[in-house]
This record gives structure tokens, C-alpha cells and sequence, in this order.
């Protein structure tokens, strides 16, 4: 995919649009379907007979403990991508699961969007790569580069009130 289809994609994700043409990333391993019944909070779902799921490899500004710049917005994007009701594919990389629990997976829509990578993209979440998890790091920290160029959510100039991201 060519860089200006990624900025693109990210700057329609961005603007709360859907991409006219889907954002792919390529499935290297074994997926499963399952169903988001909620969204938590821009980096976590419930899923249907897994429970509390992290997304592996980033991390959205936070809703819960703090109320950090741009946590909404990420949750909202989040729900936009997995709204609850809507299958999901997922894939797991080496743990299954975090400290506190959570499943850690991969996931993409239905139609093939990465959703880890386009949150990424649209500046809603950071590359945050945990080893020994670190199978798609190259393509979330690339995202990232495309976000921070473009300004993208929480890389560009942050509302009154509210401290920029590092």
C-alpha cells in the first residue's frame, strides 16, 4: 500500500469517516471470528467467550483512572471500527495473556481493516511494543511516523487544557 492510501485512510479515520477503500493489512497467521459485545476504552473490548481484550502493540490515551487529552476521541474510534454486535477477526502473537489478565490479540474488521495499526495511524493510540509481542511493531511504529508527520488525533497541537503528548 502506498503512503499516500495510508495517510489518507488515517485522515478519514481521523475526521470520523470510515476509508472509501479499506485499509489492509495482511493476515501472516491463523485467525478466529469473534463478536465485540463492548467497547471499554480505545485499546480494550469485551469480546463474546473471551472476556477483556487488549489490543497488543498500542496504547490509547486513558478514560478510566485519568482523563488523558484525546481518551474519548480514541474510544470513539475504537467503537467506530469494532462496534459492539460487529464480528472481528482475531490473532494472538506469543503471550496470550497481560499482567492484569486481559486476552491480548491482534484484531481487523470484517473487511480486512488492521485495527490495531489504523488507530495508530489516526493518532487515537501509540506504538507501544511489549516483547516478546512484537510481531506487527514494524508496521504499528510506521503508523505512528505517518500520525506524527500528519498531525494526526493526538499529535497535533493539543486543546486548551490539555498537556501534548511526548
Amino acid at each position: 500500500m502506498t503512503l499516500g492510501r495510508w495517510l489518507a485512510a488515517g485522515c478519514l479515520l481521523a475526521a470520523g469517516c470510515a476509508p472509501a477503500q479499506p485499509v489492509r493489512f495482511r493476515q501472516r497467521t491463523a485467525t478466529t471470528t469473534a463478536v465485540v459485545t463492548r467497547v471499554v476504552d480505545g485499546d480494550t473490548l469485551i469480546v463474546r467467550g473471551r472476556g477483556r481484550v487488549r489490543l497488543i502493540g498500542v496504547d490509547a490515551p486513558e478514560t478510566w483512572r485519568r482523563h488523558d487529552c484525546f481518551g474519548a476521541e480514541a474510544t470513539r474510534a475504537l467503537r467506530r471500527l469494532t462496534p459492539p454486535g460487529r464480528a472481528v477477526r482475531v490473532a494472538g502473537d506469543v503471550r496470550p495473556r497481560d499482567r492484569y489478565g486481559r486476552r491480548l490479540f491482534y484484531v481487523w474488521t470484517s473487511r480486512g481493516v488492521f485495527v490495531n495499526a489504523a488507530l495508530v495511524r489516526a493518532g487515537f493510540a501509540r506504538a507501544l511494543p511489549v516483547p516478546p509481542d512484537t510481531a506487527r511493531a514494524g508496521v504499528l511504529r510506521d503508523a505512528e511516523e505517518t500520525a506524527r508527520r500528519g498531525h494526526a488525533g493526538m499529535w497535533r497541537p493539543a486543546p486548551a487544557g490539555c498537556a501534548p503528548r511526548q
